[in-house]
Formats: C-alpha cells, structure tokens, sequence
C-alpha cells in the first residue's frame, strides 16, 4: 500500500492509505485531516484505489486541486506526484518497508521530495535568528531526536544559537548538556559522526557517559565553500527504542547543506540590509552636511576668500563656514572656521551641527577665537557621545588682512609670502574638542599680517591623506609645492589647482574621506 506525507512548511508528517479509499480536507471526519490551511476544504478530494490503480477525485473544492503544478478534476497517480492543496503539499509515495533495493530507493525518492519543499522554506524571507530556529525544528523532526543543538562556529569558538527538544522547548545552557569533543571533531574534519551505542563508540568521551546518550548524529553545517565548515547540527537520545541510522545520517547531510546555505544567504541578506541602512544613513548625514556650508563665498574689503569641499562616498564629517562678527565703529570681521568630526554619518552630521550653531551664537559677541573656542569645547563636551571629537581651527579676519587664529588639534595653516615666494606654517597645536572638560591650558592664538600677495591657506586631512589607487598618500609635501607654485594666484584658481593636482594623484580610487579647502589671500 502506498502512503501520504503530507508537508506543511518545514514539517511533514506520514499517514499509511489504508482500504481503497481515502479522503483528504479540513474537517475531522478526513482520513487525512489538514489543519491550519484556510485553502483547504472542509471535503476536498480523495483518492480511490481501483484494480490496483489510484485515482485522485477533486470534490468541488474552492481553491482546487493540483498534481504536479496542474489542476485536475481527476487524475491517476504514480509514486512521486506532488499533490497541493491550498498551501499545503501532499506526496504520493511508496511505503518504502523493508532492504530491498526497491524500497531504498523509494524512501530516497520520499526523502529528495520533502526536502525539496524543506528547501522552499528555508529560502523564504527569514530573519537568521527565525531561520536558525526553523532549521533545528525540521532537523529534529526529520530525525526523530529528543534533543537537537544548532552550534555555530564563530573563530575558534562554539556559539550555541539554538537548543531544542523534541517538543520546541528550549534548553537552558546547552553548553553544558552535549559533548563538545564531538562538535569540534566534526568542526575539525568536516565528516558527520553517528553512532546508536554511544555508550560503547565514544566511550572514550567522558560527556557521553555522564549524559547518558544512547543514539547521537553530529552533521556539518558545510556552505558554498566545502572546505569551511560553518558550525554543526547536533541531535542525540536517551531512549533505548531510538537509533539512527545510514539513511537517517544521509537525510540529515542533505538538508544540512540546505540550511548552511540558507544561512549563508541569510547572513548575505542581513549584510545587504545593514548596507542600505547606512547608506541611507550617510544620504543623511550627506544633506545635512551641504546644508552647513556657505551658498558662497563672503564679501570682505580687501580681501580675496574662496572655500570648497568635495565630499566622500562615506561622508567624512568635514565643516567649513563663514560667519559674521558684529559691527564695531563702522566695521565687522568675518570668523571663518574649518574643523573635521571623527566618525562618518549621522552621528558626526549631529555634532557638525552643534558646533555650527554654537559658533555662531559665540561670534554675535565678538569674542577672540581661543575664547570662542574654549566655550564651544566646554558646550559640545556635554553632548557628543564618548570616543567623538572635533578638530577645528578659527580665525578672525579683517580688511587690512590681520588674522587672529586658534586651533584645536587641527591641520597646520600655511602661508604664501609673495615677497619671498616661499611656504611659512604656523603650528598652533591645541586639543580637539569634546575630550577633556576645559581646553583653554592648551589653547594658543596666532597673530598674522598679510602683506599685499599673501595667502593664507587652510585644509582638512582629507587633502594630504587622500589615496592613489596603490594607497599612497597625497602627503604634505605636495601640499607645500602647490602652494609655492601657485599662490600668487586668486584663491579660487589656487583651489582648482590643488583639485586638479588630487584628481591626478588619485586615478580611480575611491576617496573615504572628505576634501575641504580654504583660501585667503590680500590682493
């Protein structure tokens, strides 16, 4: 006689025809009740055995019934048609008793058709964590196992993701209730290990004994990768009525090839969500980085200014900004300030933020840089999360070209005297802002004049770190030489050079980290 297996997302269960009818729906007058599937009619088809042969009659179900993807009113079976009905899937096999060759084959053909449909599930959209759990359930219901371990290699170590019994419960610190010889053997060689006398096989392994193990089976967990094994499926029983078998050990090897690449697509799935997750987040932290910077450069008499920035792919958390000071006796000076956050997106577009609003609430009082600063370190200290910071560096600046700077940890000034056609850096040194509560001890300002051809050029680290396609930095050197070069130039092409001479450098490779310049220069 043949029989049902009757497969419902990852479980199955078996039911043996007996008699020359049998009837298939959702009420529990059914031969064959299908629970749970609201696709499924209360009578929806039977199967009538007729001079040996099976017929399968729909009974005017709702949804229809469908053999091997066609629906059909009536239609004569073979062993291996694939019935559905609703959502749920129905196999018409051969019992498959016995060790003969024929019956071999049959239970193969039974095992290949339910995990194929295992297979369907397991490819269906999972989180892992619902995925790793769905895996141990079908493991141990294809199994028979009292108690199922999904352990998952991460390094060198054992991760326990799921412990299981037989009736989906969990157990509490499974670490402590399996052999872990036998885990990191099968770890090791990448072979499975079964035994139904476990007490006389591995006698060897003390957890054994002490748990009381009769019958165990550990399988890989192996991906696209063969040689690398991803972790293990672990299941074992105390009852002396269990055994596991060859044919048990090759079902589980099968679909435990199945699920490690369902993990490994899982993992690939989550790495691409979190992927488009900061991607978004860095559009973000993009839009509000451009909506900081100046819409264009600042009108000051007697002076020639021009800042730019190119962003990265990853949004560096570079800042500049032009902010007016208050007008005394008739005259105002213009701030101008470049910093650079640590950290790329959100976080460090928060904190630009912050130090954008805070300067220029501070420069309403026309205040000296250092001090301007020393109040925006104190502010900001406050707020910005542990491990954050801000270089930065200010300067005040009028139409007679007299400057007043302070730093904060950030990049050296250079300055071009045409006099001379040579390169001065100034060291301010300081600390960057948002690490200790008061910077004004290691705060200093510097005084300069610009004579008539002078420019004074300031830059982000984004410039001289930025990468060929071998990674070798654009360094300071060239910095310097631009400038020496070029610095007579109005500062709008002085800035066009240095792009021009970063593109170059470059090539193709990508750029991680803003470049953000700006120049000064007294006509």
């Amino acid at each position: 006689m043949p029989r049902l297996i009757v497969i419902r997302g990852a479980h199955h269960q078996f039911h043996e025809m007996a008699g020359n009818r049998t009837t298939l729906g959702a009420h529990s007058d059914n031969d064959v009740v299908i629970e749970g599937d609201p696709g499924v009619s209360r009578w929806h088809c039977t199967i009538q055995e007729r001079n040996g042969k099976y017929v399968l009659k729909d009974r005017n179900s709702r949804r229809g019934t469908f053999v091997n993807g066609t629906r059909v009113e009536s239609d004569e079976l073979t062993y291996g048609d694939r019935l559905r009905l609703g959502d749920t899937v129905v196999i018409f096999g051969s019992r498959g008793r016995g060790d003969t060759a024929e019956a071999r084959a049959a239970r193969r053909l039974i095992n290949a058709l339910i995990l194929q449909e295992v297979n369907k599930e397991l490819n269906a959209s999972h989180s892992l964590s619902q995925l790793l759990e769905l895996i141990m359930d079908t493991a141990i219901h294809l199994t028979g196992a009292e108690r199922g371990f999904l352990i998952l290699v991460q390094g060198e170590q054992l991760e326990f993701r799921v412990a299981r019994n037989i009736a989906s419960r969990e157990v509490k610190s499974p670490e402590f209730k399996i052999s872990n010889k036998v885990i990191r053997t099968v770890v090791k060689t990448g072979s499975p290990i079964l035994t139904s006398n476990a007490q006389q096989d591995l006698r060897e392994m003390k957890s054994i004994a002490a748990l009381e193990l009769r019958s165990l089976l550990c399988v890989p967990l192996r991906g696209r990768n063969k040689n690398k094994v991803l972790g293990t499926l672990y299941l074992d029983s105390q009852a002396r009525d269990s055994s596991f078998d060859e044919e048990g050990k090759d079902l589980l090897m099968a679909f435990s090839d199945q699920a490690a690449l369902a993990i490994e697509n899982a993992r690939l799935q989550r790495a691409e969500r979190e992927r488009e997750a900061m991607l978004s987040e860095l559009r973000v932290a993009s839009r509000i980085q451009l909506a900081l910077l100046p819409r264009e450069d600042p009108d000051l008499k007697g002076m020639e200014i021009s800042g730019r920035m190119e962003t990265a792919q990853e949004v560096g958390g570079d800042y500049f900004d032009y902010i007016w000071g208050p007008t005394v006796d008739g005259k105002r000076n213009l701030y101008v300030a470049i910093g650079d956050v640590s950290g790329k997106g959100v976080p460090a577009g928060l904190v630009m933020v912050m130090a954008r609003s805070i300067l220029r609430s501070l420069v309403a009082r026309n205040p000296r840089p250092g001090d301007a600063l020393r109040e925006t370190n104190r502010l900001l200290k406050q707020d910005i999360k542990p491990g954050m910071f801000m270089s930065m560096l200010l300067a005040a600046v009028d139409e007679n070209g007299r400057l007043l700077l302070a730093g904060c940890g950030h990049e050296r000034p250079l300055i071009y005297r045409a006099a001379t056609k040579t390169v001065e850096k100034i060291d301010l040194g300081g600390l960057v802002l948002g690490v200790i509560d008061d910077i004004g001890p290691h705060l200093a300002e510097a005084r300069l004049q610009l004579e008539p051809g002078d420019q004074l050029f300031l830059y982000t680290d984004g410039v001289t770190e930025a990468v060929d396609e071998e990674r070798k930095h654009f360094g300071m050197d060239r910095v310097e030489d631009i400038l020496r070069h070029h610095g007579d130039q109005p500062p709008g092409r002085l800035l066009d050079a240095y792009f021009d001479a970063i593109g170059f450098h470059a090539g193709g490779a990508t750029q991680h980290d803003d470049i953000t310049m700006i120049s000064l220069r007294r006509p």
